[in-house]
């Protein structure tokens, strides 16, 4: 009995002094332990740009300027290459990631509206490149026979790009008052030279060239492949007036943040125009300016 009675007094000594000392601590501490958290070290500030890039055009060449551009102003750039037109826009707009370049602002207005996004915007304008018609048949557009066919993009915000080139240059007709983002094969009025149009992703418009007579291709895609849009181009697209200016898209909680404006800053160095000019030469326009405005 003494010896339990000893334990007893022992394990009730231990228990008092447990309390005191819970009691006795200071009131900082951890969610976990119960402490006020308002207390808890500063987060250190976010330096780190999650930035989606397609691996079509030239995204992908401009990584490691762009990672040292980004460098130079204190941020860290951390890229993710994907192959897929979709899901860019989508990441960013679920917080996965901060922005993403792959696009032109058509598209973009266009994916917004029709997945109903609502966290994500165009951050800036980068440049503007002229897409095309090319063949590896022909080399002038007055070559290609009656009931040729043709290569376009399925996709609504590029659909009539390749109609408003034939339109004028006079090979069609399309139906008045019809926007280059709203055109589809249904707003031919008159096709003289019976042109066939085989719609394809716009993924596969390289590869479907093989198969078509004359294909329309995005500039980037044509200067990989060999081509020079200015002198190898059947038909090339003006600028003026197009609503085909490539962004930066990136999430609305960050717009006007330190670290887009690094981004921006990053994609207007002189190092991504030089590298941008030794692929393209005269055939691309520079439209930072556009975000001054």
């Amino acid at each position: 009995m003494k010896k339990s009675a000893g334990l007893l007094l022992l394990a009730l000594m231990l228990l008092i002094s447990a309390c005191g000392s819970q009691a006795s601590a200071p009131t900082g501490g951890t969610a976990a332990a119960g402490g006020n958290q308002d207390t808890k070290e500063p987060k250190k500030e976010d330096k780190v740009i999650k930035h989606i890039m397609s691996d079509s055009g030239f995204n992908g060449d401009i990584i490691k300027i762009l990672k040292d551009e980004v460098a130079k102003q204190g941020y860290v750039l951390e890229p993710v290459i994907v192959n897929d037109i979709i899901q860019p826009n989508k990441i960013v707009d679920d917080g996965q990631a901060d922005s993403n370049s792959f696009q032109h602002e058509a598209y973009f207005d266009q994916f917004v509206t029709d997945h109903g996004l609502k966290n994500i915007v165009r951050g800036f304008y980068t440049v503007f490149t002229p897409s095309g018609l090319y063949s590896k048949k022909y080399k002038k557009i007055e070559d290609v026979p009656d009931g040729a066919t043709f290569g376009i993009p399925v996709d609504p915000a590029n659909n009539g790009r390749a109609l408003f080139m034939l339109r004028d240059l006079g090979r069609l007709k399309l139906k008045d008052g019809v926007t280059v983002t709203h055109a589809s094969l249904k707003d031919i009025t008159d096709n003289p030279h019976k042109y066939k149009f085989k719609e394809v992703d716009q993924l596969m418009l390289q590869r479907t060239l093989e198969d078509v007579d004359v294909g329309f291709l995005f500039a980037g895609t044509a200067v990989q492949i060999g081509f020079k849009p200015r002198t190898d181009a059947l038909a090339l697209e003006k600028g003026e007036g197009l609503p085909y200016k490539s962004i930066v898209a990136v999430r609305k909680d960050l717009v006007g943040s330190e670290k887009i404006k690094v981004l921006e800053k990053a994609y207007e160095s002189q190092a991504i125009r030089d590298f941008y000019t030794s692929k393209y030469g005269d055939a691309i326009e520079f439209i930072d300016h556009l975000n001054k405005k």
